[in-house]
């Protein structure tokens, strides 16, 4: 199964089937993936103010072989 594929520069691999979620959505004050204004994802926390955030995702679960 194909989860991703890669940018037309092959510089980046993105997802098939994840979107960024509106910034309207996102908890606040817990660790998130945030999208800024020039397309650079950081991990941090949102507390509802910051105009520079354009969107948010959930972290990504771990798998069971992942898990100790």
């Amino acid at each position: 199964m194909t989860t991703h594929t890669l940018n037309s520069n092959h510089t980046v691999a993105v997802a098939t089937d994840v979107f960024w979620q509106p910034m309207s959505t996102c908890p606040l004050h817990v660790k998130v993936l945030l999208l800024g204004i020039g397309d650079v994802a950081t991990l941090g926390t949102y507390e509802g103010k910051n105009k520079f955030w354009r969107g948010w995702s959930p972290m990504p679960k771990k798998p069971d072989w992942m898990k100790t």
